[in-house]
């Protein structure tokens, strides 16, 4: 078992003296989605039965385009057999990839899909709330009914019909009538 924050930074902490912090960010994003797209591979490399120079070489194989420091980190996870885990750290080098270049992202939560000049006024107004660059993402929720629901940074800010229908709830259930 790793502790993939660590191994997160470090990664991170090395492509950033290399001055390639953002070249790694986009691999990351290819390496997940193959990942995501072929699991029993993952399952492969983290396996006992198969030799680690034969599990090394699949790797070599599969990712002979990456940078060097990306594929080297890969090869550590599959030392360790801890490529399974390579999701968990390769989100601690985005959050600290975000952090450096002061971007925020955030996630509004909707009934209905937001048209582009909601999601551009909603961004501009997190940019000049938060002082940092938003990369809006936008989930559909039938379930709140109206509004929205914005998630950024640790805070959730609700103002979604359902939320204010529960709000009327709780305060009618507290009433004698």
């Amino acid at each position: 078992m790793i502790h993939e924050h660590d191994y997160g930074r470090a990664l991170f902490e090395l492509a950033c003296e290399q001055g390639k912090d953002a070249d790694i960010l986009n691999e990351i994003a290819q390496v997940k989605a193959i990942f995501e797209q072929e699991p029993t591979y993952v399952t492969l490399l983290d396996s006992h039965s198969l030799p680690k120079l034969q599990r090394l070489a699949l790797l070599d194989d599969a990712f002979k385009g990456l940078s060097p420091y990306h594929l080297n980190f890969l090869k550590i996870l599959c030392e360790k057999h801890a490529v399974k885990q390579y999701d968990s750290c390769a989100k601690a080098y985005g959050d600290l990839y975000d952090k450096a270049h002061g971007i925020l992202r955030a996630t509004a939560l909707t009934a209905v899909p937001m048209s582009d000049s909601q999601k551009t006024l909603l961004t501009e107004k997190l940019s000049s709330m938060t002082k940092k660059q938003v990369v809006l993402s936008n989930e559909i929720d039938t379930q709140i009914m109206g509004g929205i629901t914005l998630r950024f940074g640790g805070v959730q800010l609700d103002d979604s019909v359902r939320s204010r229908l529960d709000d009327l709830r709780r305060s009618l259930a507290g009433v004698i009538v």
